[in-house]
């Protein structure tokens, strides 16, 4: 019987020990140089856990392999998510405007670590605690991308029963709601709520992301249940990108759209 493919976070383990190792280190002369401590190389190394995109940069500098750790980290984060999913990973790490329509949960950029533990267990029902642990800590590595001196524009709509659907008990939502509230009054952030009034709506068919990247087309990304598409096609795109506009247009205006969240998060109190 074949031995079975070693995980990402095994690979990423080995390749970081055996640098290390080749030019005589302790985990925690590593750990000092890349600005972490020793035991979290020692997590990272046995594969107890994954690394984040940070660490990987750190480690491509710190041992001159431009792109080696991170290359390794890429493997990683596509191992978390589904194979459909893949694709967009890269995608949204090189745009600088990402627009988006939910119509069942907050967008996964701006989800707080409970809300996404409880979102992946109700939709996960079958998985073990170690696969929800792993699809959560690469869901919230890749909010990573906000972090970067020049963070993308983030412009979703998001439907009214987002904010009023409790998802992991009030503590839980309260604090995702306040997250989203403060993102919204962030400059590079516009968060608008479609209300339950706004009937016939252009985004029935569901989940939609528009992705721009400086000098490539624009790319979209639409989902159900079990599957996602990627799409290039121009024509495509362009429709998409109108049925935005018909949501932006339908949604409340930003200011409206926090006042209506301030007063979800009073009545979840």
């Amino acid at each position: 019987m074949d031995a079975p493919e070693p995980s990402g976070r095994t690979r990423f383990g080995a390749e970081l020990k055996a640098h290390r190792t080749a030019r005589d280190w302790t985990q925690v002369q590593l750990g000092k140089k890349l600005g972490y401590s020793g035991s979290f190389v020692s997590d990272v190394e046995r594969g107890d856990r994954g690394a984040s995109e940070d660490f990987a940069k750190r480690c491509d500098e710190v041992f001159g392999l431009p792109g080696t750790f991170v290359r390794l980290w890429e493997d990683l984060q596509r191992e978390a998510f589904p194979t459909w999913f893949a694709p967009i990973l890269p995608i949204q790490r090189e745009a600088d405007k990402i627009s988006g329509w939910e119509l069942g949960a907050v967008p996964g950029l701006l989800q707080t670590e409970q809300y996404a533990r409880a979102l992946i267990r109700a939709r996960r029902p079958q998985d073990d605690e170690e696969a929800v642990e792993r699809t959560v800590r690469a869901r919230i590595d890749r909010q990573g991308i906000l972090s970067r001196p020049k963070p993308p524009l983030l412009w979703y709509v998001v439907h009214e029963g987002v904010p009023r659907h409790v998802v992991g008990g009030p503590e839980v939502m309260g604090d995702q709601l306040d997250k989203l509230i403060k993102a919204a009054e962030t400059p590079g952030f516009v968060i608008q709520v479609l209300p339950y009034s706004a009937h016939d709506h252009a985004g029935t068919d569901g989940l939609l992301y528009l992705y721009e990247r400086p000098g490539q087309p624009h790319v979209a990304y639409t989902e159900c249940m079990g599957g996602g598409r990627l799409i290039e096609d121009s024509q495509e795109v362009s429709d998409l990108t109108t049925v935005m506009g018909m949501l932006r247009a339908a949604a409340l205006s930003p200011w409206d759209s926090v006042a209506l969240m301030r007063t979800i998060r009073r009545e979840l109190d």
